[in-house]
Order: C-alpha cells, then sequence, then structure tokens
C-alpha cells in the first residue's frame, strides 16, 4: 500500500474511531476528552489494541489491567474518563476480542 493510501486510511480510521466512541459512551457523560486525541496518539492506541487482540487470541494471559496500563501511558488525559479503556477497545477491538478482555 503505497504511503499516500495509507495515510487515508489511517484518518479513516480515527473518524471512525471518535463517532464510535461517541456512539458507545453512557448519554450522561461528555466526551470531549476524546476530542483532545490526535491523529498520533490514535495510531499508538490502534497499534496497541491490535496487539492485544492477538495476544488475546494466542491465549496469553493479558487483563484488563494491562491494556489499561499501556493505554494510559500512551495517552494519560483520558484517564479520568469513566471506562474510558473499556469505550477504547470497544471502538476498536472487534466484539469477541472485547469481551474476553473484558470478562
Amino acid at each position: 500500500m503505497s504511503p499516500y493510501v495509507q495515510d487515508i486510511q489511517d484518518r479513516l480510521d480515527f473518524i471512525e474511531f471518535k463517532q464510535n466512541i461517541l456512539f458507545h459512551k453512557l448519554p450522561n457523560h461528555k466526551a470531549d476528552v476524546f476530542t483532545k486525541i490526535n491523529i498520533e496518539e490514535f495510531l499508538q492506541i490502534r497499534e496497541l489494541t491490535i496487539n492485544f487482540e492477538k495476544d488475546i487470541i494466542r491465549n496469553k494471559n493479558k487483563t484488563k489491567k494491562d491494556y489499561e496500563k499501556e493505554l494510559f501511558e500512551i495517552c494519560p488525559k483520558i484517564k479520568p474518563f469513566p471506562s474510558s479503556s473499556k469505550l477504547v477497545a470497544k471502538s476498536i477491538m472487534n466484539e469477541e476480542n472485547f469481551k474476553t478482555l473484558f470478562k
């Protein structure tokens, strides 16, 4: 894939991520903290999440706490948001892997 096409795909994924955050958040929570995430942070978050999904598929002992720790190292500004790690994972992961991680 050419760098240009990859850049477009990354930007589309970024937009979809922000849209999913709005769809998955609780109605009484403001999600404005997620508007402060830039594309570089998103790409790191996506990479982390993809790697966690691979570990889940390989039955490695990865926990919600492991995911949260690494997620908040990448983007500490979302830590105060209620259930931020769950919201991010739900917006990126496939449903089966999400359920496995957050069981």
